[in-house]
């Protein structure tokens, strides 16, 4: 009887025992189950990522969607069986933006995918200013703009046009007889510019008689304007700029792609007693130099109000910048250095050149 009893014991304890791991093996498959429940709902594929125009692009997934809906007001989202289609509205602002379309299935599982779109872009390779021979022409320009610009001409004699990308600028001769210049407006949603066209021939409108301007110092060191005769001309293919009162000349260069005229030290500008005479130029007071890689430059433009009030004047002027300095120098021999340099016959800053009515 006590044998039996422990067997009894033995067997209850033994269905117990399977009972316990049963049901604990039940729970383990349903921990599986729930957790593959959760992630039923996948991206199949997605567009997503839009320019500045916007549009409307596909998010495929493996079920049917129920609901799909943007985090960004730009952005709408619409469900048809397993198709989502997001559409995003036109960006006019300078930065890109991002969000996101939340989509949900049937069963209540959900998915997030992220939305990009780009801002707009506006890259028109022009330069502020743009300089034009005096014969008829013809420039055109590349563009780059994700909207249609405007473009408008402020001149009669000057044409502007936009189409396929491409700016285009078209000039009439100028017959004026000095430099002309005019400007068009462009403007995109990004803003507006304002483009300067200058028309210019060494021949026909720079070379002639000016005055050079300079700000110098008196015997009381107070900065006083004087103003000197010289005159622009050509001498064995060399552009001279010579004083009318001295014998002093010396070289200088003219830019036709950049209507500019520049300075450099080190020039020779003739002899006075037994000294060489010589330009030293330089950014401003204290950074002279004849160094011939030293230059000052400036571009020349027209004003037809300094022509109305100064009856001796054509209206073509030149700017070497208010700081820079220009010298004429007093040298012992024909190596400029400071050894052998004796003193200035000019030295002035914020020189001008103002050419003269013939």
């Amino acid at each position: 009887n006590q044998l039996q009893m422990e067997m009894k014991r033995i067997k209850f304890t033994a269905i117990i025992a399977c009972a316990l791991v049963c049901l604990l093996a039940a729970c383990g498959n349903d921990d599986v189950t729930n957790e593959v429940s959760q992630h039923t709902l996948k991206v199949v594929s997605a567009n997503t990522s839009f320019d500045a125009l916007g549009g409307t692009d596909s998010i495929y997934v493996n079920v049917d969607a129920a609901k799909a809906y943007a985090m960004a007001p730009w952005a709408k989202a619409e469900t048809k069986g397993k198709l989502v289609t997001v559409t995003a509205d036109v960006n006019k602002d300078m930065q890109s933006r991002h969000t996101t379309v939340v989509i949900k299935s049937a069963d209540g599982d959900s998915t997030i995918v992220a939305i990009d779109q780009q801002g707009p872009v506006s890259q028109i390779d022009l330069p502020e200013q743009i300089v034009m021979g005096d014969k008829a022409d013809t420039l055109t320009y590349k563009v780059k703009s994700t909207f249609d610009i405007s473009i408008k001409s402020l001149d009669s004699w000057l044409t502007t046009t936009y189409e396929k990308g491409e700016v285009t600028i078209i000039t009439t001769e100028n017959n004026e007889g000095h430099v002309r210049m005019g400007q068009f407006v462009v403007e995109t949603t990004v803003g507006k510019d304002t483009i300067s066209v200058t028309q210019i021939d060494l021949d026909r409108d720079v070379l002639g008689e000016y005055y050079l301007q300079l700000t110098e110092t008196d015997e009381n060191r107070k900065p006083v304007k004087n103003a000197y005769a010289v005159k622009l001309y050509k001498e064995n293919k060399k552009l001279m700029l010579a004083f009318t009162t001295n014998p002093f000349a010396f070289p200088v260069t003219f830019s036709a792609k950049q209507g500019s005229l520049s300075i450099a030290g080190g020039q020779y500008a003739g002899m006075l007693d037994n000294d060489y005479v010589a330009t030293a130029v330089g950014p401003q007071d204290g950074q002279v130099s004849v160094s011939p890689e030293v230059t000052i430059s400036g571009q020349f433009f027209y004003s037809a109000g300094l022509a109305a009030k100064v009856s001796s004047l054509e209206g073509t002027v030149l700017h070497f910048g208010t700081a820079p300095a220009f010298v004429l120098g007093r040298f012992s021999s024909k190596v400029f250095e400071n050894k052998t340099y004796k003193g200035y016959l000019v030295y002035g800053n914020d020189a001008y050149l103002f050419k003269r009515k013939k």
